[in-house]
């Protein structure tokens, strides 16, 4: 599959007029992970003897063979230093481990269950000697911990689960306090609540380790809360397997080198454009990349992911002034070209499918000078109407080409830079608002009007149900009593900013699982009234030639849907565009 699919990274997430959004009380906390994007996320346990998914598995593989995995898994050939200087020397600022996944197997020398390392064959503590190991390299270490256990019958049980919270904590405070610094909790979200109250979690983690990081998956009921919601036990969203556009909260994908979590027999690295333009997408999205790869059952990353991981740590030391210290724009992700800056300087990381002439939208800055980093000169010209480069033809790069070009202002002054509309719809990056919304990240009102099908507005939580008294429950997402306490009713209104003539309105549906939209209305503001223009039962990819109407504020009205319905994009044509 082509990669701009794969990623679903094609345009940008705007809510506001900043690059990095309002402050937020954790941005000095952050500032060091936003510098360093790139870090290693390592899925490995006793499911690695053969091959299947971790946790994930454990139906199908059967549970009982499933958990007595451990009594043969003897890494022997596990060497903490080459895990790290491999990672370290390929452009890699920090390494986490899955020290619990669901599966309940714990990774070091818990005194809380006998499921752990030590009860192995193996019988070395992993989590103490890559600590050792990082803290005398300099790589900052994290730990992926996995808030629900399937393997223990009190997680979740109405009557023992506080039993089970009791444990859990303490493996939190033994990962916390047992190893040196630690920089960041990689919590995960199983599909149903945490089974413990979200603050007892962070307040913990916080108060053993003042400095750590901690992701947003203490909170989710669904996965795409996970994905685009940034609580206020968190610090960052977590986009799963796509790279989401721009976003303005600090957000991170974790996504896969090969093609399963955990070792896989006979897999493959992707193609090495895809993995580094992976990280630049990240980088011009104003995000960071956690990037996986799962050693086998000896305890050795498979040697076509190390032989990949150096060409990859090639390239990335090669371009190094590209890639650390940056933050995402000021032009917004397009299919073709990423963006990010650091003070005046402005890097343009340019696409093999691109053409070898780019029209960009206007700057409003003078661009001094622009290089390419391979030291070759590059045509910029500077209009009105936009920039427009020309790139030599022997100077593109199979990855990415990379373009630095130096400004009179600083890059952050400028605001964001919306690429040239793909729809022509006037719709496009204009004001756009909502009723409720599930995050200010991916799923927010703007998602429906930045001509990206990758992103989707999705109604946010009810606000008449009071979401703690739910953490502990036995509840899966997909579960009717959960889809209930999201919101399924709601609007959706996009401003023009000026009255325009509009003959045309087109609605797209995200379909996911159980979700639809059942019933809806399009609506058009007149002398402070709301008048009805179109009505169905049936989204989909819905269109409608409508006679001319000038107005400057649309509406679409949801009056009855199921699941967690979610709005591609709601595009609104001038009379002109009619077809």
């Amino acid at each position: 599959m082509h990669l701009y699919l794969r990623l679903l990274s094609c345009a940008l997430l705007i809510a506001g007029h900043t690059l990095a959004g309002g402050p937020r009380k954790d941005d000095g906390r952050l500032a060091r992970w936003r510098d360093n994007p790139l870090s290693l996320f390592v899925h490995w346990g006793p499911v690695s003897r053969i091959g299947q998914e971790i946790s994930w598995s454990r139906q199908a593989y059967g549970k009982a063979r499933y958990d007595s995995l451990y009594k043969g898994f003897n890494p022997t050939r596990f060497n903490a230093t080459e895990w790290v200087r491999m990672a370290k020397q390929n452009g890699f600022r920090q390494l986490v481990l899955t020290a619990k996944h669901h599966d309940g197997f714990c990774m070091w020398d818990t005194k809380t269950i006998s499921y752990n390392i030590m009860r192995s064959p193996f019988g070395r503590d992993v989590c103490r000697e890559l600590a050792a190991a990082a803290h005398k390299e300099g790589l900052a270490i994290g730990w992926y911990f996995s808030v629900g256990d399937w393997k223990d019958p009190d997680c979740r049980n109405p009557e023992t689960n506080a039993l089970f919270v009791d444990r859990m904590l303490t493996q939190i405070r033994e990962l916390l306090t047992n190893y040196g610094k630690i920089s960041l909790l990689w919590i995960d979200y199983d599909g149903w609540p945490s089974p413990a109250h979200p603050k007892k979690v962070y307040e913990l983690a916080r108060r053993l380790q003042p400095g750590i990081i901690i992701n947003n998956r203490l909170e989710p009921f669904t996965p795409d809360e996970s994905h685009a919601r940034v609580g206020p036990y968190a610090d960052y969203a977590t986009p799963e397997n796509f790279v989401a556009g721009y976003g303005r909260v600090p957000w991170e994908t974790c996504t896969n080198m090969g093609h399963q979590w955990a070792w896989k027999f006979g897999d493959t690295p992707r193609p090495l454009p895809e993995c580094v333009q992976t990280l630049l997408r990240c980088i011009g999205g104003n995000g960071n990349l956690l990037f996986n790869i799962g050693p086998d059952s000896t305890g050795v990353f498979p040697a076509a992911f190390v032989s990949r991981t150096n060409e990859m740590g090639d390239w990335i030391n090669r371009h190094a002034e590209a890639i650390y210290k940056l933050r995402g724009g000021p032009y917004t992700p397009t299919r073709h070209y990423v963006s990010s800056y650091r003070n005046n300087t402005v890097y343009l990381y340019i696409f093999p499918e691109s053409p070898d002439s780019i029209r960009l939208p206007p700057l409003n800055a003078v661009v001094r000078n622009a290089r390419l980093l391979n030291g070759q000169p590059v045509d910029i010209r500077q209009e009105a109407g936009g920039l427009t480069i020309r790139l030599p033809a022997s100077g593109r790069d199979p990855v990415a080409t990379v373009l630095a070009f130096t400004l009179d202002k600083p890059a952050a002054s400028l605001g964001l830079i919306r690429p040239f509309s793909t729809s022509g719809a006037l719709s496009y990056g204009r004001t756009a608002r909502a009723s409720s919304a599930l995050g200010s990240f991916l799923h927010d009102a703007g998602a429906a009007v930045d001509d990206n099908p990758g992103t989707a507005w999705k109604m946010g939580r009810r606000t008449d149900v009071n979401f703690d008294r739910y953490y502990g429950r036995n509840m899966h997402y997909m579960a009717d009593s959960v889809m209930q306490l999201f919101t399924r009713k709601g609007w959706l209104e996009v401003d023009l900013g000026r009255p325009e003539s509009v003959s045309r309105i087109t609605v797209s549906e995200l379909v996911y699982n159980k979700s639809k939209i059942k019933d809806f209305t399009i609506q058009y503001e007149k002398a402070g009234k709301w008048i009805r223009l179109a009505s169905d039962t049936d989204m989909g990819n819905w269109s409608r030639e409508i006679e001319p109407v000038v107005a400057r504020k649309f509406r679409l009205v949801i009056d009855d849907a199921s699941g967690y319905p979610g709005i591609r994009e709601f595009q609104v044509f001038g009379t002109q565009n009619r077809n």
